[in-house]
């Protein structure tokens, strides 16, 4: 019995195992030879209902508090918004649901959307082509400011995990003709759905859009991807430093009081970083955040606005013929700015780096890098902090024969590490924000944190002017300060700085503008202290800075604009000034 029984088992399991083999490559001739998996447009259709509900939360937020109406109407109206987009993701990514390279390219668009849901979300970031160009040419220093442990964790919950997902995901392809056939209609279906929308809800589209273009900075991961490409093929990346440069200037000469009075002339112009107007005492600002400042007899114009709210779009626009109004970056890029003329002048020009670079501006010229090699008993593997400046210009002073231009570039109160930006001994405001979390500090940590580096910077501009006195037998001098723009310190929900400059707020605009004049150059150009204090109360923008280094060196050029030279238009105040590029836009 027992070999009977053993028998028909092995029989019975044989039939079987035969059946089931034939059933698998009935399934494989059927599938492709592929075991049994995920469709494609499937994994396509879930990874887009993910991007639009966890990746763009920041997007959500805003739609929903700009949007006035809560009636029932409202609510389609939000839900088509929601359908369109998804919609469109849907269609996107099946252009990448191809063998071999979908995977990966959902992967890394998962990793994409994750870093970009992070700073969208946590600091108001919006992702337009100014805001890659910042990211392109950032340094290791200020990357590493913006990790932390809660980003850390960020990316392993929404990047990581979700590109181990679906690289796990089995994938059933079928026949070309089948999956044509799919492909065919779920582009149809999605047309006709975005279609139905837009002809239903055609009123509240063109609403949303034309009084909130911005949104269209902040869909993840679309904008990102679309600036990133326009970034690069529009050759925004410039090549300052390559090849022949435009000249824009015909003719260069100088003027009447160059190298007169057997003393060289110096001009010094500190670039801020990150310093807004707001907070700045010799602005009305309650706290006292410049008391060196204040007795220095410095000049500060109060109403004073930048040409970008970035380093990456100011600091070129800042130096450039162009006013902001038709700047143009890769234009910039391959033309002369003012140092070039300068040079043509014959006039000395030194760039002087504590920040993440000049993005093109100093290509050209004599430049010296602040950091360990150059000053090891100040400057750490993290950075150099800002008085270091003043060492440097008390340094280059002493070299001082010719008539000179010197920038110094500051690291100022480059966030979100606002708390690395000074040292123990300006911790005056407190309690401090001590984290690079923004979000997980109270408002008045964040404002305390940010107003120490602001009392840094008085410190250290202070010392710079001090220099100036110190060695005004050797030289007669003039320093100018401004910042490239301003700073969002959790107003309306803003952090940083970087917004599209027409929908940006006010404190990332309005920026401080000082200037600072030694007797000896006042008396040789025979500057009016009160007429220049009359016209600091007027408006001014960083337009005005081009000029005012050509008049201060006595540089001579059709580019050159009297009515723009602070110094000039400091005896002619009556004239109309420039109003701030894009206020109150």
């Amino acid at each position: 019995m027992t070999d009977k029984a053993t028998i028909s088992n092995a029989l019975r399991s044989a039939y079987w195992g035969k059946v089931r083999a034939r059933l698998r490559r009935r399934w494989q001739e059927r599938t492709g030879g592929q075991e049994r998996g995920v469709h494609p447009l499937l994994l396509a259709l879930g990874a887009s209902a993910a991007l639009l509900l966890f990746y763009n939360i920041r997007l959500w937020q805003t739609v929903w508090q700009v949007w006035p109406g809560r009636s029932l109407e409202d609510y389609a109206f939000l839900g088509s918004l929601g359908f369109v987009l998804g919609a469109l993701f849907f269609i996107l990514l099946q252009l990448a649901a191809l063998p071999r390279i979908m995977k990966p390219v959902f992967a890394a668009l998962f990793l994409l959307a994750a870093a970009t849901s992070w700073f969208t979300s946590s600091y108001g970031a919006m992702f337009d082509q100014t805001m890659i160009a910042n990211i392109v040419e950032t340094d290791g220093g200020e990357a590493g400011d913006l990790l932390s442990l809660p980003f850390l964790l960020h990316m392993l919950l929404l990047g990581v995990l979700p590109a181990a997902l679906i690289f796990r995901v089995p994938l059933r392809w079928p026949g070309w003709r089948r999956e044509l056939f799919l492909r065919a209609g779920s582009l149809v279906t999605c047309l006709v759905l975005i279609g139905f929308s837009g002809a239903f809800f055609f009123q509240d589209y063109a609403l949303l859009i034309r009084n909130n273009r911005y949104l269209r900075h902040m869909i993840n991961p679309t904008s990102p991807i679309y600036y990133s490409a326009k970034y690069f093929t529009e050759g925004e990346r410039g090549s300052a430093g390559s090849g022949e440069i435009r000249r824009l200037a015909k003719t260069v000469r100088r003027g009447s009081g160059a190298g007169e009075n057997g003393k060289p002339l110096l001009f010094v112009v500190v670039v801020g970083e990150t310093a807004r107007a707001a907070d700045f005492s010799l602005n009305g600002y309650e706290r006292e955040t410049n008391p060196e400042l204040a007795a220095l007899g410095v000049v500060s114009f109060r109403n004073a606005y930048s040409c970008g709210t970035s380093t990456a779009e100011s600091l070129p626009c800042m130096f450039s013929a162009a006013g902001r109004e038709t700047y143009d970056r890769a234009a910039a890029m391959g033309s002369e700015n003012v140092l070039d003329i300068l040079k043509r002048a014959d006039v000395d020009v030194l760039w002087v780096e504590n920040n993440s670079g000049c993005k093109g501006v100093c290509a050209r010229i004599e430049t010296e890098q602040l950091d360990t090699k150059t000053y090891p008993g100040i400057c750490t593997q993290a950075g150099c902090p800002d008085e270091v400046l003043v060492k440097a210009l008390e340094r280059r002073v002493r070299m001082l024969r010719r008539d000179t231009v010197i920038v110094l570039h500051q690291m100022g109160s480059h966030g979100p590490a606002y708390y690395k930006r000074y040292p123990a001994g300006f911790r005056i405001f407190a309690p401090v924000c001590g984290t690079v979390n923004l979000q997980s500090c109270s408002s008045d940590e964040i404002r305390n944190t940010y107003d120490n580096s602001i009392r840094y910077t008085d410190h250290v501009l202070a010392g710079m002017i001090g220099v100036l006195e110190t060695h005004r037998a050797d030289a007669d001098t003039a320093l100018l300060y401004a910042s490239d723009h301003g700073e969002s310190l959790g107003e309306m929900g803003l952090y940083l700085h970087g917004l599209p400059y027409a929908f940006s707020p006010d404190v990332q605009r309005h920026i401080p503008f000082l200037l600072w004049v030694s007797k000896g150059y006042a008396g040789r150009f025979k500057i009016d202290s009160e007429a220049l204090s009359r016209r600091a109360r007027l408006p001014a923008t960083h337009d005005a800075i081009f000029h005012t280094i050509l008049g201060a060196l006595n540089v001579e050029t059709e580019l050159y604009d009297p009515a723009l030279d602070l110094f000039a238009a400091g005896a002619a105040e009556e004239k109309s000034a420039p109003q701030p590029g894009g206020h109150g836009a």
